[in-house]
């Protein structure tokens, strides 16, 4: 992840990977056969740890959706490495020929299907203004999100992501 975060996916080759991991290519190969097997494993480990940051569950969709700043800050305290990843391979991957073009297309539409749904749950309860669109929202939302993280990576110390995001959603989800 390290590696693929600092110099990204194309200029990143396995031997590179196998010196930084402190074992012979050969070795590196029979785990990963090939730079696209390793790529995948570096996605779904990147997932897993961000997973394994796991948000309270609360009764309602609008404190949920409110409570997203909180994990965004910890990430950047905790784990600015995974934030770094998904951008410079996210970026990478916008042409369909890369081996993670798939991976993100998905990722993308899976995290709209999701912030929509629970946007809807908000608006069934009251929370989200009626006049609001659920999907316009999540879209805005993973824009705004993956935006201001490209913003912190160049300034860490001006641009506070979970701020911007609270703000936001106290916009997009007036308090009752």
């Amino acid at each position: 992840m390290q590696l693929f975060a600092h110099d990204g996916y194309g200029d990143t080759s396995l031997r590179d990977v196998a010196v930084g991991a402190g074992v012979a290519k050969s070795t590196l190969m029979h785990y990963y056969p090939s730079k696209e097997d390793l790529l995948s494993a570096v996605l779904q480990e990147r997932d897993r740890l961000i997973e394994s940051r796991a948000f309270v569950e609360l009764s309602r969709a609008a404190d949920q959706l409110r409570s997203l700043p909180s994990g965004a800050a910890q990430n950047a305290a905790n784990a600015p490495g995974l934030i770094e990843v998904y951008s410079v391979l996210s970026c990478e991957a916008v042409p369909a020929e890369n081996p993670a073009h798939a991976y993100f297309e998905q990722r993308f539409r899976n995290a709209i299907d999701h912030f929509a749904a629970m946007f809807r749950a908000a608006q069934a309860d009251g929370d989200l203004p009626s006049h609001r669109d659920p999907e316009f929202e999540a879209v805005w939302l993973i824009t705004l999100w993956d935006g201001l993280q490209y913003q912190w990576l160049y300034d860490r110390e001006s641009v506070d992501v979970a701020a911007e995001l609270t703000a936001h959603l106290a916009d997009v989800l007036p308090a009752r």
